[in-house]
């Protein structure tokens, strides 16, 4: 059996680690879980509720939930893949989207 385990946060030191579930890391499990689709790609800020796309913060691609965290800023929807990541977003919101 084969098993893969997601986490936002994009930390590398996670990332080698053996799968193993996210919440034995402490890690908060306000995931909602929805795999992306295997369609385009939206940027942040142009996707909408059933779209795939990624968070500004971690950089995970993930499924647009109508519960999916989300931010209005500068007269776009950011949704975000966790809780975690909206507050992030929400304290610095350039630093996210001027990402290189």
């Amino acid at each position: 059996m084969f098993g893969l385990v997601v986490a936002c946060g994009g930390n590398s030191a996670e990332s080698a680690a053996p799968a193993t579930p996210a919440s034995e890391h402490g890690h908060h499990d306000e995931h909602h879980g929805a795999k992306p689709s295997g369609g385009p790609v939206k940027a942040p800020g142009e996707a909408e509720v059933g779209d795939t796309t990624r968070c500004p913060v971690s950089g995970e691609e993930f499924v647009v939930e109508a519960t999916s965290p989300k931010v209005e800023h500068a007269g776009k929807t950011y949704y975000l893949c966790c809780g975690g990541c909206k507050k992030k977003f929400e304290e610095n919101p350039e630093k996210f989207l001027n990402k290189s």
